[in-house]
């Protein structure tokens, strides 16, 4: 079957069906978003999907920069928890009228909102030859699921965006992605309409790092920086960090400009001891 799809490119559609179950994530749950959806997905479907990952992971280090620590091979998320650290550090010390801040966003349900345009664009843009772009958006596009609810399965579900909850393949196809949109934070810097943070007079810029699907956005504290645009962010799960030389009724207009809570702190996660 496997090989047959990477001459011919198709699958029988059945192999993409999915059911989805509903965990609950509280006792007596009364919101969606208090249950986690688990898929079970084809087995011959994940080992396809499997094989193409192990083909893909040996080049993601060319692929994708320092700035994502997660889903590279040779890379730990402790390499730029690190970074984060000392940032942290040097701004609680950080005095005079310049300030800088730390914006960490969740983006909203990051997988399940990603764009089947936007990946395509950013497979091409990676240089991936087109018949593995062709085979990567067929097990993409061709995804069919069911909700398993009071024991009842409901007429078949068919996406328009997003990639499937535990494949092999989705994590890595989400890195090229956060990929691309690090390459327009990187022109968003070069014409000048987000001001890097600086840690010392001779020391590299810093503007971004990412850890999965939250970004983590470094700057000096001004105003006009507050600009958030591109996947929807989850509010209730990001904060913003700013030095303690900035005064309390600026952080407290940089907060309210981006809708997103002031915190004293970035999170235990990032703080270290």
């Amino acid at each position: 079957m496997a090989i047959n799809f990477f001459s011919s490119g198709t699958l029988p559609t059945t192999i993409f069906d999915s059911t989805v179950v509903l965990i609950p994530k509280a006792d007596n749950p009364e919101l969606v978003t208090q249950l986690h959806p688990i898929s079970l997905n084809n087995v011959s479907l994940k080992a396809i999907t499997k094989a193409m990952t192990n083909h893909l992971k040996p080049v993601m280090r060319k692929l994708v920069s320092p700035r994502q620590s997660s889903f590279i091979p040779g890379s730990q998320t402790t390499d730029n928890i690190i970074v984060v650290q000392e940032v942290l550090h040097t701004l609680k010390k950080k005095k005079g009228r310049k300030g800088g801040l730390v914006l960490k966003i969740e983006l909203e349900k990051a997988c399940d909102m990603l764009r089947w345009d936007f990946l395509r664009d950013t497979l091409k843009e990676v240089g991936l030859p087109s018949d593995w772009i062709r085979c990567i958006m067929y097990c993409v596009e061709q995804n069919r699921m069911r909700i398993l609810w009071n024991g009842q399965l409901s007429s078949p579900i068919s996406p328009s965006r997003g990639v499937r909850q535990r494949d092999p393949l989705s994590p890595y196809l989400f890195v090229l992605c956060m990929e691309r949109l690090s390459h327009m934070i990187d022109a968003v810097v070069r014409n000048g309409e987000w001001k890097a943070l600086k840690l010392s007079s001779n020391g590299p810029q810093l503007t971004h790092l990412f850890f999965a699907d939250d970004l983590l956005l470094f700057a000096e504290a001004e105003t006009r920086q507050i600009r958030i645009s591109g996947q929807r962010v989850n509010y209730a799960k990001s904060l913003m960090y700013v030095s303690p030389n900035i005064n309390k009724d600026k952080a407290s207009s940089l907060s309210r400009r981006a809708s997103i809570p002031l915190k004293s702190e970035l999170g235990h996660s990032w703080e270290g001891d």
